[in-house]
């Protein structure tokens, strides 16, 4: 007989794995990563690799932990791109760490990395969007006391884009990628 962990004995890590899971009916590999800033907890990267019916897939857990003054929901971030790169998995758990206080991630704000993200990709920013891949996309609580977490997808771009974006607008260039925007090698537009 196998025993399962009573709710109110799980951590909210594990309450965010669980729904999580859930939603991507897999389970996760979880990665763990100290934290850039003093006094934050730890970030970590749940990660899905690619099979035949699923695209490699990362979402954060240590956004959340952080507060920003534009930001009036809890967030974490979520990629799925066509790739086998573990690049793709590791950039969420970076930027979620490394830009937890000081980026709101507002749907259409773009970040830069400024270099390559991945070897098999030319793309360098991305634009923060809705989640376009899951047909759950309801707040995740992950304790009694949560006020719900809101999922926003990280979709890449090249810089060369971002002058595209501010002539058509977000939501236009959205439409226009759409569906090739978890390609890594789709033309830049």
């Amino acid at each position: 007989m196998l025993f399962k962990k009573p709710d109110f004995l799980k951590s909210p890590i594990e309450r965010y794995r669980q729904s999580i899971e859930e939603r991507m009916q897999s389970k996760a590999q979880i990665f763990r990563e100290k934290s850039a800033q003093k006094k934050l907890l730890f970030v970590y990267t749940l990660a899905f690799p690619q099979t035949e019916d699923r695209l490699i897939t990362a979402f954060s857990y240590g956004v959340s932990f952080a507060s920003h003054p534009e930001r009036l929901q809890q967030v974490e971030l979520c990629l799925q791109v066509a790739s086998n790169e573990m690049d793709w998995v590791h950039i969420v758990g970076y930027l979620a760490n490394q830009l937890r206080t000081d980026c709101p991630f507002r749907k259409g704000e773009i970040i830069k990395i400024g270099q390559q993200i991945s070897p098999d990709s030319e793309m360098d920013a991305f634009v923060v969007s809705e989640v376009q891949f899951l047909d759950d996309t309801s707040l995740i609580y992950d304790s009694k006391k949560s006020k719900g977490i809101e999922l926003v997808q990280l979709i890449p771009i090249y810089q060369s884009e971002i002058i595209t974006i501010q002539k058509l607008g977000i939501e236009s260039f959205l439409q226009a990628i759409k569906t090739h925007q978890q390609q890594v090698n789709r033309k830049a537009i």
